[in-house]
């Protein structure tokens, strides 16, 4: 490790990417020995549309099923619950840099499971957020992991979708408030952009699946053939 690594790391000492408890100064990893330890990355079977866990033979899970989502296929590297506490310091205390080993965790968690996926995919698209919720923020959490997953797979990415309603937060909804919050929300800038393409959609949290779906929606209408999703993480579904 460089002398100027070092010296920022006594100013800003590391944390685990997932816990957020603090590292070593000079370890390589940016997880915890108890994260590297507990937490994995998705395996086994799991829904088709959204990437949560199944118990049975089923190939989407009771949400996804009721749900009747456009997009083609969605997969998540981890449950929710696995790195809420990790999501929560990337979006809400600004720890801005983690983004770049989550897309990374991100990348290879995709050119490692889903290498077909990452062959098929044209051009990511970050889901957009809201200029003023943007400005408030700082930055977008999703094309921050954007920039990194399109690197690791060598792949594009664009900002063409845009988020041009400014809406109630989806936490504070029910699903049918959802639905309607989000009617017209979206919009593609350049359509010749996407036209004919394979597109994967990139956000952190898959929760109801609501704001994935309406993004695709606009994307098919502008000529996109094909809408995909990944994420960091997904709200498993009860069934």
């Amino acid at each position: 490790m460089h002398f100027l690594d070092m010296l920022l790391q006594w100013f800003y000492p590391p944390r685990c990417i997932l816990c957020g408890k603090l590292i070593k100064i000079g370890e390589q990893s940016r997880m915890c020995a108890a994260c590297e330890n507990t937490i994995s990355w998705k395996e086994g079977t799991v829904c088709q549309k959204c990437g949560c866990n199944l118990y049975t033979n089923a190939t989407y899970c009771e949400r996804c099923q009721k749900a009747n989502f456009v997009f083609e296929k969605g997969v998540a590297v981890f449950s929710y619950s696995d790195v809420r506490d990790s999501i929560a310091h990337f979006k809400f205390y600004y720890w801005k840099r983690d983004a770049i080993p989550l897309g990374k965790i991100m990348g290879d968690y995709l050119l490692t499971y889903y290498p077909e996926l990452a062959k098929q995919t044209e051009l990511l698209i970050p889901v957009p957020m809201h200029q003023k919720k943007q400005k408030l923020r700082g930055f977008n959490q999703s094309e921050l992991l954007t920039k990194v997953i399109a690197q690791r797979i060598k792949k594009p990415y664009t900002n063409t979708l845009k988020r041009i309603k400014e809406t109630i937060p989806q936490s504070q909804l029910n699903p049918e408030e959802r639905k309607q919050n989000l009617q017209g929300a979206f919009a593609v800038e350049n359509a010749e952009e996407i036209k004919g393409k394979t597109i994967l959609l990139i956000d952190d949290i898959f929760t109801t699946g609501t704001t994935i779906n309406e993004c695709a929606k606009v994307l098919y209408k502008d000529g996109a053939s094909k809408v995909l999703f990944y994420g960091l993480s997904v709200v498993e579904s009860e069934s």
